[in-house]
């Protein structure tokens, strides 16, 4: 049974050599004098076997039969940050659980953060899995060299 005020956390889910190859499918930004857009920071990978890979593998932790919406790889670039929110928003209303897959932890700041204290560094290779509609997060500023991740949403079934 999966508490919905949990972060599930689940290291070296793959291995440096695949984080590798992932953080190169996005370009590096490095620091910007302002947050760029969303849409600037993100390339949609919906369709990569990473995807099923992590859905079958969530689907056996939890006995659960969610179906991957969309997957993305993310770049938070030097001074980005994100402030907290729930990912129960106009157009993603369907979405409740949500998982990233860090791609690097050469970073400083970028730390993953809840409204509840938690605030967890990133490292390569780690998976979360939680609920993005429960759980208020967000991430602190990055301070140096761009933090990639994957992006997992999911659909409830």
């Amino acid at each position: 049974m999966i508490d919905d005020k949990q972060i599930y956390i689940f290291k070296n889910f793959i291995s440096s050599t695949d984080c590798d190859a992932y953080f190169k499918k996005i370009k590096d930004i490095g620091p910007q004098p302002k947050m760029l857009e969303f849409e600037q920071i993100t390339l949609d990978l919906t369709g990569d076997p990473i995807g099923e890979k992590v859905q079958n593998f969530i689907n056996k932790e939890f006995n659960l039969n969610l179906e991957l919406d969309q997957l993305q790889i993310q770049n938070w670039h030097v001074n980005s940050y994100g402030n907290l929110h729930t990912h129960y928003n106009p157009g993603r209303e369907h979405i409740v659980y949500t998982s990233s897959l860090y791609l690097n932890d050469d970073f400083l700041g970028g730390e993953f953060i809840t409204e509840d204290g938690i605030k967890l560094k990133p490292t390569k290779g780690m998976l979360t899995f939680f609920n993005g509609q429960t759980i208020k997060h967000g991430v602190n500023p990055v301070f140096k060299n761009d933090r990639k991740s994957l992006i997992f949403w999911w659909r409830g079934q």
